[in-house]
């Protein structure tokens, strides 16, 4: 194969602006694939930035530019020319190193966009680039570059890279597809200051002592925050309402959850307004200073992203109270679920809703009712954010476990009752169950396996191991009673995989 001359390479690199035609064009060169991956990955996080071509900032060709410029290649400074320097590749014969070339977001027949690739797997690959949260790497599965891929050339000899005796092994095999954790937990209130001061022993500092692990240890992990958090002496909005509780945790609570390993927290219920709009800025004042996500509340905050080993992970809620943005409002969560799934590589989806008490352990089919109030189809909406584009869902709002299944390949867990509510609540019986829900899921946020660890609460404590499993059990009962069709099995110990699996 044909090598560019030294001295045409030299008056390209030599030139001034630095520009290439479309009829420009490189043949292959020796370079070290893994070198080129190793060195776009240095820049992982970097912001994105319109035509900006540093670790300052980049767009996508001059992400590719400025990376394959570090062992002498100069690429042309826009995405579309880019594509005609190199050798074109089929698809199913990519390897690490090569560019992959995408449709823009503004049309869809021309050459818009450009990224690397860093792995092939069996049907798809990844690839690192310059994406509007920065710099990440992508599955080629993920909707909307699915749609947009437009095709790929190669700028690595791998023929030279052999004869010269560098390594070529992440190119000639497919590689093993990472997993990832997610645990997912119910409602948590650690404690209230109203109307009376019922606050948990020792300051809630052994609250999670026997959950922190398992949090910590997940990729993420999500949970319900069922209040708000105030010092402030605030006139609750729930006053003249008989059958309302109000929650106000002290405002030194919130690094507990911190610590505790949260990544994200729904505001999607019917208590994160208790103390109106002061309460619940005070609230997203300081989980911002904790560094943890949190949406579910209309006008304010519908999602949250954050990235966790190379991936940006996105995390939305939704809830049935007048201040949430509403499961019932299918256009509105398919707009969110749309504009989310457009930033992110997995999307969690967590929803409050649902008739509550001890009683509501089974799955309705259609709309439930509590107090006079709708409380959702919880079905036809878990259903409807996986086929609009949610790699996860679950639940919570009902105070007791219910029912999981999978769907499309896809875990919905439809309540996890409550989780830590030490103070203020009914723990007796199932309300007492706390379980934490792991799931480990691939690339393309297809469930693999998990496991349902089960805890119990008393009041004044947090959740403890329970040896019995009297969750997992439950829910085990609850997904083979609620369904027709059995979609997940579920051991004694609280570990499930797809039923398909066996």
């Amino acid at each position: 194969m044909k090598r560019i001359l030294l001295t045409t390479f030299l008056l390209l690199a030599s030139m001034s602006a630095g520009l290439l035609h479309a009829q420009d064009t490189l043949t292959l060169v020796c370079i070290e694939p893994d070198s080129v991956i190793s060195e776009a990955m240095k820049h992982i996080g970097v912001p994105y930035r319109w035509g900006g071509k540093t670790p300052k900032g980049f767009d996508c060709a001059g992400f590719t530019r400025y990376v394959f410029s570090k062992f002498g290649v100069l690429l042309a400074p826009s995405a579309a020319p880019q594509y005609k320097m190199g050798i074109p590749v089929p698809k199913d014969s990519l390897a690490v190193g090569d560019l992959v070339f995408f449709a823009g977001r503004r049309n869809m027949k021309t050459i818009g966009h450009v990224g690397i690739v860093t792995a092939v797997k069996e049907g798809s690959f990844d690839f690192i680039h310059a994406s509007s949260t920065g710099i990440r790497i992508t599955s080629s599965l993920e909707a909307y570059y699915l749609k947009r891929y437009k095709g790929a050339c190669r700028i690595i000899d791998r023929e030279e890279v052999k004869e010269a005796g560098l390594p070529l092994a992440s190119t000639d095999s497919v590689l093993k597809e990472p997993l990832y954790t997610i645990a997912m937990v119910g409602d948590i209130m650690l404690g209230t200051l109203h109307p009376t001061i019922q606050l948990p022993r020792h300051e809630g500092k052994h609250l999670f002592d026997h959950t922190k692990a398992i949090l910590r240890d997940a990729t993420l992990a999500v949970g319900n925050c069922e209040g708000v958090f105030s010092d402030d002496t605030l006139q609750s909005t729930k006053e003249d309402c008989k059958y309302c509780y109000a929650f106000r945790m002290p405002e030194a609570y919130a690094s507990l959850l911190q610590d505790a390993g949260f990544d994200f927290l729904s505001l999607a219920n019917n208590h994160s307004n208790d103390f109106g709009r002061i309460g619940t800025l005070t609230t997203i004042r300081l989980l911002d200073s904790l560094n943890i996500g949190y949406a579910g509340i209309q006008s304010i905050c519908t999602s949250s992203l954050t990235m966790r080993d190379s991936l940006v992970f996105g995390f939305c809620a939704f809830g049935t109270s007048s201040h949430t943005c509403d499961l019932m409002d299918s256009t509105l969560v398919v707009d969110i679920i749309h504009k989310l799934r457009e930033e992110c590589d997995i999307l969690i989806v967590s929803f409050h809703g649902g008739a509550e008490g001890i009683n509501c352990t089974h799955l309705p089919n259609d709309m439930e009712i509590f107090l006079d109030e709708e409380r959702g189809n919880l079905r036809d909406f878990a259903h409807l954010c996986i086929d609009e584009g949610a790699d996860l869902v679950f639940g919570h709002g009902p105070h007791v476990c219910r029912a999981m299944e999978l769907y499309k390949g896809h875990l919905i867990a439809y309540s996890l009752g409550n989780f830590c509510t030490p103070t203020g609540l009914n723990l007796a019986s199932l309300l007492g169950y706390a379980p934490i829900l792991t799931a480990r899921i691939n690339r393309d946020g297809m469930l693999v396996d998990g496991k349902i660890h089960s805890f119990l609460q008393t009041i004044l404590t947090g959740p403890r191991f329970d040896k019995d499993n009297k969750a997992a059990n439950l829910i085990r009962t609850l997904s083979e009673e609620d369904f027709e069709k059995a979609t997940l099995t579920i051991d004694d110990d609280g570990a499930f995989r797809p039923a398909t699996a066996e």
